[in-house]
């Protein structure tokens, strides 16, 4: 259920708003997120800028037929020219300069997404999503996107259900046999849970090739960001990176945006046939459960076991995005 059924404000963090690709130097991309409108550009330098979406002079949207010259955004309505902090750079009519500002945000450029920072209160950021040296390593394959989910919940429930260990191998039984938590390391705004599993890889296991034992290591980088490495035993090491973003849109509803990407371990071939097979499983798995977030409640005071995994610990972690 959504952040509005339960009280929540939205969380003070980074999330995903766009991909690197989906960003050229002369585009403008009108946003919804947190119950508001933003446009998404690059400045002269090329770097990611985000604005409040309306002009302050008589309203109109910045993001539908606005342009970008040199860095500055172009208001499709009468042209009063806006940079990258808001500011008005010029009238097109009139030599005036009024003193007006459009309200602006952090944003960060990482792991080939466009991350946009937002606080409550306006405060900036204390802390920053990391590199992740995988995503340019030809090592791995590119990052792709799996999937696109517009799901109706909040960042609450997404995260109970992200470090939920018991719920792997009752609702995916086709990917987990069994899962385990074996620990958890908190740093101010990052979260670390590592798992030990077991995988259903049927034919994949034959001959020992490659074994069904493994485990993950899933970081979190804030509410909304997470990063997870998957490996395997035997002859062949298999790893599996994931990046999950959750993006609140309103209360009730959420962006989610799963991205990965595979080692390359065996021969061209097969590396694809491999990343084929595990970018369609993570989409299979990740629509289990979908019908259990979006009709679940937050239960404030929930019974859980101790196989149930660290669910206390994360949402202890989680309260201190929304203070």
């Amino acid at each position: 259920m959504s952040s509005k059924d339960t009280d929540f404000p939205f969380a003070n963090s980074w999330f995903r708003v766009a991909t690197s690709q989906e960003l050229s130097t002369t585009k403008v991309i009108p946003l919804h997120y947190f119950d508001k409108d933003f446009v998404l550009f690059r400045n002269a330098q090329g770097h990611p800028c985000i604005l409040d979406a309306h002009c302050p002079h008589l309203g109109a949207h910045l993001g539908y037929g606005g342009k970008v010259q040199d860095g500055i955004i172009r208001c499709p309505y009468h042209g009063w020219l806006w940079d990258e902090e808001g500011h008005c750079a010029g009238i097109p009519y009139s030599d005036k300069s009024p003193q007006v500002k459009i309200a602006n945000y952090p944003v960060t450029e990482i792991n080939g997404l466009i991350m946009m920072y937002y606080h409550q209160q306006g405060a900036l950021p204390t802390w920053q999503i990391p590199p992740i040296p995988e995503c340019n390593s030809a090592e791995w394959t590119p990052l792709r996107l799996v999937r696109r989910w517009t799901t109706r919940t909040d960042l609450k429930n997404y995260l109970d259900n992200s470090i939920d260990v018991a719920h792997l191998h009752q609702v995916h039984s086709q990917t987990f046999k069994a899962a385990q938590s074996d620990s958890v390391e908190i740093e101010g705004p990052v979260l670390t849970h590592k798992m030990s599993q077991k995988y259903n890889l049927s034919s994949l296991s034959s001959g020992g090739l490659i074994s069904e034992d493994g485990n993950v290591t899933t970081t979190y980088y804030g509410a909304g960001y997470d990063v997870s490495f998957y490996w395997t035993q035997g002859k062949f090491k298999l790893g599996l990176l994931q990046i999950f973003t959750g993006t609140p849109i309103d209360g009730d509803r959420l962006d989610i945006q799963v991205f990965f990407s595979v080692k390359k371990v065996l021969p061209a071939p097969l590396n694809q046939i491999v990343a084929a097979m595990m970018r369609k499983d993570t989409e299979t798995t990740f629509e289990q459960d979908m019908p259990i977030l979006e009709n679940k409640i937050y239960k404030s005071h929930p019974l859980l076991l101790e196989e149930d995994g660290p669910i206390g610990q994360c949402r202890r972690w989680a309260s201190q995005f929304y203070e």
